[in-house]
């Protein structure tokens, strides 16, 4: 089976360069988000959408080492936008989970990139936005099954996850 053209790797690569600036835009323009660098708002995003985690799954998933997760998570919980809290059975291990301000940003985040996607969606013609939702369900799959979407492995989640505390 041949590889991507280099027109379409030239291609993909500019739409996520644009979908980056996107979300770097929001981050800059909304008031909840005021000084989350795009780092920040990722290691947010992440425990708001995908649940509690110890610093050792965050660490993976963000593809950075331990010392720079804690970085990360030492200025988020200055912030207020994350918390550490001991894990329920096990009280060596630290949970770290978003805040209900911490999930407004991305909250925030979310619907402003969802805003102005829907502006650039619509200056599509109709079967060009067909074709879209048609193909893109395949990149997305493609992501999923070479790795390449950074999911964290199951026996970590098992061992980070908890129920959240409210």
């Amino acid at each position: 089976m041949p590889g991507p053209s280099e027109e379409l790797l030239e291609a993909v690569t500019t739409v996520s360069r644009y979908f980056f600036r996107v979300m770097t835009q929001c981050l800059a323009d909304l008031p909840e988000a005021e000084d989350v660098s795009a780092t920040q708002y990722r290691t947010l995003a992440i425990l708001a959408l995908r649940g509690p985690r110890n610093a050792s799954v965050l660490a993976e998933e963000l593809g950075v080492g331990r010392p720079a997760a804690t970085k990360l998570v030492d200025r988020l919980v200055k912030r207020r936008l994350i918390r550490r809290r001991s894990h329920q059975t096990d009280r060596r291990q630290v949970i770290l989970e978003a805040t209900e301000r911490g999930r407004g940003v991305v909250r925030a985040v979310q619907q402003c990139r969802r805003r102005r996607l829907a502006r650039v969606l619509a200056e599509l013609d109709p079967a060009a936005r067909e074709a879209l939702t048609r193909d893109l369900p395949a990149l997305t799959e493609a992501f999923e099954r070479t790795g390449a979407a950074a999911t964290t492995p199951p026996e970590l989640l098992t061992l980070a996850s908890a129920p959240r505390s409210r």
